[in-house]
């Protein structure tokens, strides 16, 4: 009836023959694979190493809070120690040994007064010891024989800057220096010039600090051609160096 069932008769018998046979393979391998399992040597498990966590310790306690003040409100007093009290120490005597007696200084011997008749030739009578024959009584010494040089000259031609104690000099008059030229074209401001003003009341050097167009040239010709009063200093005329403020405008 299985037969009927499973329909045996209808396979062929060359698949029957196959499927044994891979079937005894797999009941192999698991066999074998049984066999590898359990003979196989067990691995040793090695020990860690066993850690243990210590906990910290706990920190001091506070100090105690100082006692209250008794009533009344009187301090306290700390108690104090009672210091160790120090032995004396033993007093040594020491020996003084002798001082050496001193000499007295010796008094130096008196200079030897030259003889009045026992002095230098050339000498002076009230002359000093050791002079010079020909010298001065009441000289100095290392002084120079005869009359003193007489004192140099004051240096000349020094210019100094003009500054208070001196007089101002004359003003020149700005309108002859006009040109042509700066009037046409109506040439107006300040111009500032330096001059050097000598005893005789020349103007040298003189220099352009502020110009003015049209007018440089000229002014500076005729300042050479002009002259002013001279600058005093303590009653002396003095070669001084002054500063000119021109002031051009048209009329």
């Amino acid at each position: 009836m299985f037969d009927s069932v499973l329909g045996r008769d209808n396979i062929p018998k060359s698949r029957l023959g196959t499927g044994a046979v891979l079937s005894v393979v797999v009941h192999a391998l698991i066999f074998a694979l049984v066999l590898y399992i359990t003979t196989r040597p067990v691995e040793k498990k090695t020990d860690l190493p066993e850690v243990t966590f210590m906990a910290a310790a706990p920190p001091p306690p506070p100090p105690p809070p100082p006692p209250p003040p008794p009533a009344g409100g009187k301090k306290v007093k700390p108690i104090e120690k009672p210091k160790p009290v120090k032995k004396p120490d033993t007093i040594v005597e020491t020996k003084e040994e002798p001082k050496p007696e001193e000499k007295p200084a010796e008094e130096p011997a008196p200079a030897e007064e030259p003889d009045e008749g026992e002095g230098e030739e050339g000498g002076v009578p009230g002359g000093v010891p050791g002079g010079v024959p020909g010298g001065v009584v009441g000289g100095v010494v290392g002084g120079v024989l005869g009359n003193p040089a007489p004192p140099p000259p004051p240096p000349q031609n020094v210019t100094i800057p003009f500054g208070a104690g001196m007089t101002r000099p004359s003003q020149p008059n700005v309108n002859s220096f006009y040109t042509q030229a700066a009037r046409a074209a109506r040439v107006e401001g300040l111009m500032i010039v330096r001059c050097t003003i000598t005893e005789s009341g020349a103007l040298e050097g003189c220099s352009v600090i502020k110009g003015l167009p049209h007018l440089n040239e000229s002014v500076l010709a005729g300042l050479a051609r002009h002259r002013v009063t001279p600058v005093m200093f303590n009653g002396k005329p003095a070669r001084v160096s002054y500063t000119y403020n021109f002031r051009f405008k048209m009329q």
